[in-house]
């Protein structure tokens, strides 16, 4: 749970979970998903109010609902029945809220008729992998559920994990009487993007600076939903999850440098004080389409230091990041003036995303 994930799937969609309650006692909250798009809109179930953030909103026919306030479970138990081809996935989602510190556990029994809760595979969710349904709150003497379908890799997930998972752990914060919160990143957001990231979780993290280019807050519980659900039935917060992860492969190296004596051009004679640099524009992996909306695009940075690569003498001077001004596969190349000695040149890669390459690539030169 705690190493490292990238955010790698074979489909880009983006699935929107619309929260949608009834005036009876066993509120209903639904992950719905529009036309396939790529981008997936909100959607409900027809003639059913939404309820996003508020306990009232608008249908389609414009009409307005109120509902009464959440339920909170009695007790520190909620008992569910796993029925679902997907246990990893359960078992991974009640993991983590069992571990958040909320007064609350989910506990597994063998019966089916005496769980308060039932996790089962239905065909009654909105689109697939990625797309839930689940009560609101306590529901009383009726049974609570989470419907998920089964889903496989071809659905353009992997949905054992993260894909199921996340929308397991979304659907039971909906049973435990968390509403939608798309104010912040948080596992209650409405939308998800590839199964896989919050898109607010995604969204703050490109575009809020330099600090983690490329990472998203890959959390599947964030602080503000513990935080939210401790309200409900106390406890403390707890947060052990990695923060932050690649948003998706990087690249394991920089591209080829050489450094050479430099020379005039005019009779190809070494030129004292001059050293001729050449480095490699060098391909990085394939990432997701979508991963490209708010690319930085690929640079390179030079690091010239003193002394040999393994034991330099002085302090590295670095230049860039610049933008390339050669296609990939090609070398670009400078001659530029430098005291006679022995030196260190270094090239440091980034990709589209703007993350640098997982290793620079080093060369020692001796320029007389």
């Amino acid at each position: 749970m705690n190493a490292p994930r990238t955010l790698v799937g074979a489909l880009v969609a983006a699935v929107a979970l619309a929260l949608v309650a009834t005036a009876s006692p066993s509120a209903v909250a639904r992950d719905t998903s529009g036309p396939s798009t790529g981008h997936r809109a909100l959607s409900t179930a027809p003639k059913t109010p939404d309820v996003v953030e508020k306990y009232f909103d608008h249908d389609e026919d414009g009409a307005t609902a109120r509902y009464a306030r959440v339920r909170t479970w009695p007790g520190r138990t909620i008992t569910y029945f796993d029925a679902t081809k997907d246990s990893d996935a359960v078992k991974r989602a009640v993991t983590l809220w069992n571990r958040s510190g909320i007064d609350m556990k989910f506990k597994k029994i063998k019966s089916k008729k005496k769980a308060q809760l039932l996790i089962r595979n239905s065909t009654n969710v909105p689109n697939g992998c990625g797309t839930g349904l689940a009560t609101l709150g306590y529901t009383g003497k009726r049974q609570a559920f989470v419907n998920i379908l089964h889903g496989t890799d071809a659905d353009g997930q992997t949905c054992a994990w993260p894909g199921q998972t996340l929308v397991m752990a979304h659907e039971l914060g909906h049973v435990l009487g968390l509403k939608h919160d798309d104010s912040q990143c948080s596992l209650m957001n409405t939308m998800h993007i590839n199964g896989v990231a919050q898109y607010k979780c995604v969204t703050d993290d490109r575009t809020d600076g330099d600090e983690m280019p490329g990472h998203w807050n890959c959390r599947v519980l964030q602080k503000v939903d513990i935080k939210r659900a401790k309200k409900m039935y106390g406890g403390k917060v707890e947060v052990s999850e990695t923060e932050w992860c690649d948003l998706g492969v990087r690249m394991p190296a920089s591209g080829a440098i050489t450094a050479t004596q430099g020379t005039y051009s005019n009779t190809g004679e070494p030129a004292s004080g001059w050293v001729t640099l050449t480095w490699n524009h060098a391909a990085e992996p394939v990432q997701e389409a979508w991963l490209n909306v708010n690319a930085r695009g690929p640079a390179f940075s030079l690091t010239t230091t003193p002394g040999d690569c393994a034991a330099p003498t002085g302090a590295p001077v670095t230049e860039g990041p610049y933008a390339w001004s050669v296609p990939v596969g090609a070398n670009d190349t400078d001659m530029r003036p430098i005291a006679p000695g022995v030196w260190c040149f270094s090239l440091m890669s980034y990709d589209t995303l703007g993350r640098p390459a997982l290793a620079a690539t080093p060369v020692t030169a001796t320029i007389g």
